[in-house]
């Protein structure tokens, strides 16, 4: 019976260094289709950079020129760097996490203000609601991230919209699990990707996506015993989840 038990321990131990080196292996595959994808979109980046900055050198570009080559300039470092931190996120996501006991409500006002500062965000609309002080173990800087890349897509979606663009953010807690609501009034989530929305490299059709956003977001609220979901999505607007559990020890 000790004989069959170690084989037992012995079988299993394998397996499990098995599964291991093969989410290790898948991650590092989809890391090094990022990375091309971020190379070439770096090159047009650097183009655009390049190129305005010759623009600006020239003496007769008035001052409204000149703004306008600036401020492509700046979006144009701030794409780069996005693409850099998905990678950055992606590829640290899940090793050696901090958790602390914290008020998620200000992880989540932390993440609106970023997005307010984000070209994409800056005339949208955000409404939050009352937020309860429900602590949870989190690692605040992974979770932010998360709720950024789900407000961020919820901004660029009610862009698209034929109102006036408008993003709602809501906490509730029920009994150990905390819930982060954000709705937009965009024109919903195309059909063709609905299945595959939180697969990586899917953009939903936006140009200068990196289609991490929603992969990195469920794999960190995974990662916080929790999940996201689309509660809804349809012409009028759509509605994403994010849940996470209070106390990871209770997982």
């Amino acid at each position: 019976m000790f004989d069959k038990g170690v084989g037992l321990d012995v079988r299993n131990g394998s397996q499990r260094r098995a599964q291991s080196q093969m989410i290790e292996a898948e991650r590092m595959s989809v890391i090094g289709r990022m990375a091309c994808s971020i190379t070439h979109d770096m090159r047009h980046s650097l183009t655009v950079i390049y190129a305005n900055a010759e623009f600006l050198e020239h003496h007769d570009t008035c001052a409204n020129g000149r703004a306008n080559l600036l401020l492509e300039i700046q979006e144009a470092v701030l794409d780069m760097t996005e693409r850099i931190d998905s990678l950055l996120h992606f590829s640290r996501s899940g090793r050696n996490n901090s958790f602390v006991r914290e008020r998620v409500s200000l992880v989540v006002e932390k993440a609106v203000a970023a997005v307010k500062h984000h070209p994409d965000g800056r005339n949208v609309s955000i409404t939050r609601g009352k937020f309860p002080p429900a602590e949870a173990d989190i690692d605040a800087r992974n979770l932010e991230s998360a709720i950024y890349n789900l407000l961020l897509n919820a901004c660029q979606a009610a862009t698209r919209s034929t109102h006036v663009p408008e993003v709602t953010v809501l906490i509730t807690e029920v009994d150990e699990r905390i819930y982060v609501t954000i709705s937009d009034n965009g024109p919903g989530i195309p059909t063709s990707v609905r299945k595959t929305l939180f697969d990586p490299f899917v953009t939903a059709g936006k140009p200068n996506g990196t289609g991490l956003g929603l992969t990195l977001a469920r794999r960190i609220a995974e990662e916080h015993v929790g999940s996201v979901w689309v509660e809804e999505s349809n012409r009028e607007g759509t509605e994403f989840t994010l849940s996470l559990t209070k106390n990871r020890s209770l997982r």
